[in-house]
């Protein structure tokens, strides 16, 4: 890849036939992996690596240890087996049945509406009057 800078944050990539535009202060890339991983995408780690920046400081924090280690701080206990739960009556009593209705074979309908300009508004050219155009109407002045 080369790299091409223009000020200080912000470098043309070309990688072969695409160009891609890095802005390493705001963190993206023309390419969108940048700001989508908040991870350095190729483009932004060779305008990195070219000017022997650190790649840990252009990515998020949450990829840090720490964050990592704040994860499984909180213990998680296991359910304890379901013999075992007390449940409410009103809950227990209550019985959930799968919906009404039966799906019917084949493609699906379509489900679009008819918009205001799909309706019958052809005009004809001859009489004016909307429903026709000149090709099917009937009272159609007849030439001499």
């Amino acid at each position: 890849m080369t790299v091409l800078p223009s000020i200080e944050f912000l470098h043309l990539v070309i990688d072969g036939q695409t160009r891609n535009v890095v802005h390493l202060h705001e963190r993206n890339c023309t390419c969108g992996r940048f700001q989508l991983d908040d991870i350095p995408c190729p483009h932004a780690m060779a305008v990195i690596q070219k000017f022997h920046m650190d790649s840990y400081k252009y990515c998020s924090d949450y990829y840090n240890i720490d964050y990592l280690l704040k994860t499984y701080e909180i213990p998680v206990n296991p359910l304890p087996d379901e013999t075992t739960w007390q449940i409410p009556e009103d809950v227990s009593s209550q019985v959930v049945l799968p919906p009404k209705g039966k799906i019917k074979p084949g493609r699906p309908k379509k489900k679009r509406g008819i918009g205001g300009w799909e309706g019958n508004t052809v005009t004809c050219a001859l009489c004016r009057r909307k429903g026709h155009n000149w090709r099917t109407g009937r009272n159609i002045p007849k030439r001499d």
